[in-house]
Order: structure tokens, then sequence, then C-alpha cells
């Protein structure tokens, strides 16, 4: 997990360094998401529990369903994500077909930096406006993915709706349509 970490501090610090050190060490998405984005999940879904402390009289009910409204966003927009990938990528890409490897690689760090987000969001007793718009910083740091991805240069603007709406989107629809739900 201190490896995913590495890689997600490291792309919101430095996207355009952090998307050539990914690719320079070719990490596995597999494991990234088994020992990185799931237990990151979890996290997610445990820190909704720190509302007892700072929202007067919460129900058990209300925490329970925004816990598993944090964990099944994110868990669904995997697999969203990577269907919408492999029906879309390899029309963008320099060779015509998309690299699935990167694209699971690319799926898993994107929704990373989303529920990393998630988790800071959970753990402030204070409902801060900025933290809103963190999801589009993670926009920009898709953007910088182009290049990992073997974007044509001109195709790098539907590349970038593309993955906005598949990482960013995606998760971000589910979960308020969860929590609308709730009561």
């Amino acid at each position: 997990m201190l490896q995913y970490l590495k890689y997600l501090f490291q792309l919101l610090l430095s996207p355009g360094l952090g998307w050539e050190d990914i690719e320079h060490t070719d990490p596995d998405p597999e494991e990234l998401t088994r020992k990185g984005l799931y237990p990151l999940m979890g996290l997610a879904a445990a820190t909704e529990f720190l509302a007892f402390f700072y929202e007067r009289g919460i129900a058990l009910g209300t925490v329970l369903i925004r816990a598993v409204a944090d964990f099944g966003s994110y868990f669904v927009s995997v697999f969203i994500a990577k269907l919408i990938f492999d029906y879309y990528l390899g029309r963008l890409t320099e060779n015509g077909r998309h690299d699935i490897r990167k694209a699971s690689t690319l799926t898993v760090t994107g929704l990373g930096m989303m529920v990393l987000f998630q988790v800071f969001s959970n753990c402030l007793p204070w409902n801060l406006i900025f933290l809103k718009f963190l999801p589009i910083y993670v926009v920009l740091v898709l953007y910088k993915a182009a290049h990992y991805m073997n974007i044509r240069r001109n195709d790098e603007m539907r590349f970038l709706g593309i993955t906005a709406g598949a990482l960013v989107g995606v998760p971000l629809l589910i979960y308020y349509l969860l929590y609308f739900i709730i009561p």
C-alpha cells in the first residue's frame, strides 16, 4: 500500500514526473488494486464513522449507508471505467490499440486520487468548499496521462473527456445518487 500511496502523492505533487515514474517502473495494476486501491477504499468507508465525533445526533444507520456508498461507488467505478476504456481508448492511441495494462494502471491511480480526497473530506469536521473542487485537480492530473497512454496529439481533449468522465464523473454520479437516497 505504501508504494501505491507513493505513486498517488507523486502524481498529485508533480503529475508529469509521476506518469513518467509509473511508466518507468511499470507496476502491476492488479497488485496496485489489491494492495492499494481496495484497502484505501476500505479506509474511506471507515473514516465515515468519524462523523460520530463531529455531527450531533447522527444515526448509526446513516453512517453505515454513507460507508457503503463510499466503498460501493468506487468499487463499481473500477469496472465501469475499465469497460469505458476498453471501448474508447483504442480509437485515440497512436497505433490504434490501447495497452490494457496501462489503462488498468490509469484506472487504479485515477480512482485512488479520488478516494484519497474522499478520505480527507471524511476526516475533516468542517464542510470545506474547496474539497468539493479537488476532483478538478484530478482531471488536470489525468490530462498529463495522455503521453503515458500514447494518445495522438489531436485527440488529447477527447482523451481528457473520456478519462474525466470515467474516473471522476462516474464515481461522483454514483456517490451522489446513493447519498441522496440516505435519509
